[in-house]
C-alpha cells in the first residue's frame, strides 16, 4: 500500500511543486511538498520540470558528440601507447635472459688497453644479479 502511494506520488509530482524527502520521528522516511520544521528535508529534484513554464534548453549535440571522440582518441592512443611499450618490454626481456644466459655460462671480460681482463667472481655475481633484476623488471 505504502509503495503504490509513494508511485501515485511520483507519477503526479510534475503538477506540484518541489517534493521532499526526510526521516521522521519514528525513523520512517516520509515525502511531501513541506517538510515539518526541524527536519533535514532533501528536494527529490532540482528545477521546475517543463510542464511548470520553464523550458528545457535545446542540447548541443555537437559538442556532445566531439566530447566523445576526443575520448575515443584519448582511448585510441592509450591503448597504441601500451601496446608499444609491451613490444618494448617483450625485447627488453629477449635481450635481457640472452645477457644473462650468457654471463651465467661463460667467464665475462672487458678490454682494457687491447687486452682481456676477466671479471672476478664479486664483479660477476653484481652483473648476474643487475640482469636478474632487469629479466624481472621486463619480462612480466
Amino acid at each position: 500500500m505504502n509503495r503504490t502511494l509513494l508511485v501515485l506520488l511520483l507519477v503526479a509530482a510534475p503538477a506540484w511543486g518541489q517534493l521532499y524527502k526526510w526521516v521522521d520521528e519514528k525513523g520512517r522516511v516520509q515525502y511531501g511538498e513541506k517538510p515539518p520544521a526541524g527536519a533535514k528535508a532533501a528536494p527529490l529534484r532540482g528545477e521546475a520540470s517543463p510542464a511548470q513554464g520553464k523550458p528545457r534548453p535545446p542540447e548541443d549535440l555537437s559538442r556532445r558528440e566531439g566530447e566523445f571522440r576526443e575520448r575515443q582518441n584519448r582511448q585510441r592512443m592509450q591503448e597504441e601507447r601500451a601496446a608499444q611499450e609491451a613490444q618494448a618490454n617483450q625485447a627488453y626481456c629477449e635481450n635481457a635472459r640472452a645477457q644473462l644466459e650468457n654471463t651465467e655460462r661463460y667467464q665475462l671480460y672487458r678490454r682494457e688497453g687491447g687486452e682481456k681482463v676477466y671479471y672476478s667472481d664479486a664483479e660477476r655475481a653484481r652483473e648476474i644479479e643487475r640482469l636478474r633484476g632487469l629479466v624481472a623488471r621486463y619480462c612480466r
